[in-house]
């Protein structure tokens, strides 16, 4: 059934008819009674598949390694946040290139179908000591909740959908999330503990978080991030966390919509 379904969500031409005659809804259905469940071979993390695309990213990031490579990460990672974690699959990985499960870390992400499934990697590799919270970050510090968009992909869900395409109910269901402090949840958590590293996939909420959680990012040593030309240019980015105190390290990728760089601190001169 895995690689029938990996078949379905290979081919373009395949994913639009198997969005017309609405076999991706069956192929959800059968896999939340099923899951696809798997073992990373070296460390033992386990990690689980209950959506179509959900097994299409970790046949990327597990399987044949597209997504990330441990030439991204410092030498050394003993604690992170990952906003946007989806699912959970990049604490999955991450764990899994530190060989560690102690590592200490936050999770947040606002679609609370996916904070199902990062609690549940996280309690079945007994990560101790990450918390998930469900929620969105970067929103204005005065709110409580704000909008947000379910995308019927749970890969693309977002505060703030391109080109007004939220009008759209088949493809997005719009609902009121709580909103997360980040410098906040982490010090309940792990107190003045220094974040090593930032991974942040909010789907073009990027300079928001950025603006509103400078206190947060005072304690970030190294920042992977995915933006989104729709809502930010590469120079804006790049102005923004050059005020945070961090250099352009490197881009793993850019095409016309969107790219992913890493960040640095400055060396203190």
């Amino acid at each position: 059934m895995r690689n029938v379904i990996l078949k379905l969500t290979g081919s373009t031409l395949i994913r639009k008819t198997v969005k017309a005659l609405r076999l991706h809804r069956l192929a959800n259905q059968w896999l939340r009674w099923v899951p696809v469940e798997n073992t990373l071979p070296e460390s033992g993390i386990r990690y689980r598949a209950r959506r179509v695309e959900s097994l299409a990213l970790s046949a990327e990031m597990f399987d044949q390694g597209l997504l990330y490579t441990s030439s991204c990460l410092p030498e050394s990672v003993s604690s992170f946040a990952d906003l946007g974690c989806n699912v959970g699959y990049f604490t999955c990985w991450l764990c899994d290139r530190m060989k560690s499960t102690e590592l200490k870390g936050l999770m947040v992400d606002a679609n609370g179908e996916a904070v199902d499934d990062a609690r549940w990697h996280v309690q079945v590799n007994r990560l101790n000591n990450v918390r998930v919270l469900e929620g969105i970050v970067g929103a204005d510090q005065n709110s409580e909740h704000a909008s947000f968009f379910i995308h019927v992909s749970n890969v693309c869900s977002t505060t703030l959908p391109p080109d007004g395409s939220s009008r759209d109910s088949s493809t997005w269901t719009k609902i009121q999330a709580p909103c997360v402090r980040v410098e906040e949840a982490w010090l309940q958590s792990f107190g003045d503990t220094t974040c090593d590293l930032l991974k942040i996939d909010v789907e073009g909420s990027e300079m928001d978080f950025f603006r509103n959680e400078g206190v947060f990012l005072n304690r970030v040593q190294t920042i992977l991030v995915e933006w989104h030309k729709w809502r930010v240019s590469r120079n804006e980015l790049e102005a923004q966390l050059s005020g945070n105190g961090f250099c352009l390290e490197s881009i793993l990728h850019e095409d016309a919509e969107l790219g992913t760089a890493v960040f640095c601190r400055k060396a203190a001169i």
